[in-house]
């Protein structure tokens, strides 16, 4: 799959509040003493499972995460509280392969190649998880030097695992891509209730925002991590 046009946004978080909204075997995955929520709106494209044919509704569609970053057993990855999905498919197939809470989900999104501007809106449907809605436009801006090792931006998006919780244990889904080709971002809009509706009610500030055009990525089953 590839993950394109997408977009990071990150707030501080109180590391005593995200520990009463995460499951108590997980670790959490601190910055500079801050745990950190991230809103993540992107499109993914050109999907699809080894072996399987190619199937409508699975290829290309947008995706919208809210995220945090956990630690199981030594190994760090991220825990997703929500992804909406345009399509069924994914929602059915990421809730029951994968037990992670997708959420069905209209969106209406544009793209101005002349300025690099973005207008990314979703609404959530009716279902059995959380209303929400977000609203956000970013124009993509310049280049940055590739994230180095201890940096913010490098503990933000290097992550090559998942976890979700599945029959009662903690299990891990590898994720395999090259480092982020990471671009400055300028939030022109956001409203949103996505990252509310995860737990967080009051957010400090605006957000840490960072762009990317273009990461392909491949994904393994679930496993359990001993």
């Amino acid at each position: 799959m590839e993950w394109a046009n997408l977009l990071f946004l990150h707030w501080r978080i109180d590391p005593a509040l995200m520990r009463s909204l995460v499951p108590a075997e997980l670790e959490l995955d601190l910055f500079d003493g801050s745990a950190w929520v991230a809103l993540v709106p992107f499109r993914m494209q050109n999907c699809r499972f080894r072996g399987v044919p190619a199937l409508p509704g699975l290829a290309n569609f947008y995706e919208c995460n809210v995220r945090t970053y956990v630690r199981y057993r030594g190994q760090s990855g991220v825990w997703f509280f929500s992804l909406d999905a345009q399509t069924l498919l994914p929602v059915l197939g990421g809730r029951w392969l994968w037990s992670l809470n997708y959420v069905y989900s209209r969106f209406n999104v544009s793209h101005r190649e002349q300025d690099r501007v973005t207008d990314y809106r979703l609404q959530r449907r009716s279902g059995p998880w959380n209303a929400g809605a977000t609203s956000v436009a970013w124009r993509e801006g310049d280049a940055l030097p590739q994230a180095v090792a201890g940096s913010l931006e490098h503990f933000l998006t290097e992550r090559y695992w998942l976890m979700t919780r599945r029959f009662g244990m903690i299990c891990g889904g590898q994720i395999q891509h090259q480092p982020w080709e990471l671009r400055q971002a300028e939030v022109l809009h956001l409203e949103d209730s996505l990252v509310s509706a995860a737990g967080f009610k009051k957010l400090d500030g605006p957000p840490l925002a960072l762009a990317s055009r273009c990461l392909a990525v491949k994904g393994a089953a679930l496993e359990r991590i001993y």
